[in-house]
């Protein structure tokens, strides 16, 4: 057995085989040979087709879906509450839009003009709250405008209730 000195001074055997420090090679021989196997792999991994990403989610959304354990009674009953109390909701934004938007086409059909600043001539705005307080205006530029906000403020609630009303796959 042969002992030599190293760098360092210490003995110790004379070794040929790669020697590594936290996972990276010491000697300078095994670093080139793990850069041709790099390049090597590099190039086996281009020539390579691509994956379809399509393909590939839906591959994981199916294993998901077969991972997902069933829903109790209970789970699918509180489900069903909950989806029903949803479609009722958007239901009754669904009757405002169209309650809002027939009084809107009607007030715009009585005007023999296609003026809109006379489409709510005759119209007045009234706001009471739970005390007796009372607002009220006639001015159809107003009422216009108070028609289109809440007209627009009903569709986003709509869409965020139809959002959130999904079955679990």
């Amino acid at each position: 057995m042969e002992t030599k000195v190293s760098q360092n001074g210490q003995a110790g055997k004379a070794d040929k085989n790669a020697r590594f420090v936290a996972g990276n090679p010491v000697n300078v021989e095994t670093k080139k040979v793990e850069t041709k196997n790099d390049a090597e792999t590099k190039r086996s991994e281009e020539s390579k087709p691509q994956a379809n990403p399509e393909a590939t989610k839906l591959e994981i959304k199916e294993k998901l879906a077969q991972q997902k354990p069933a829903l109790n009674l209970d789970e699918m009953l509180k489900l069903v509450a909950d989806l029903s109390k949803r479609t009722a909701l958007r239901d009754r934004y669904k009757g405002y839009i169209d309650a809002l938007a027939g009084f809107e086409q009607e007030q715009k059909e009585n005007i023999d003009e296609l003026e809109d600043e006379t489409a709510f001539q005759g119209c007045e705005l009234e706001i009471t709250d739970n005390k007796g307080n009372v607002f009220s205006t006639k001015s159809p530029s107003v009422i216009r405008g108070t028609i289109g906000f809440i007209s627009s403020r009903l569709s986003e609630r709509l869409a965020e209730v139809e959002a959130g009303i999904v079955l679990p796959a």
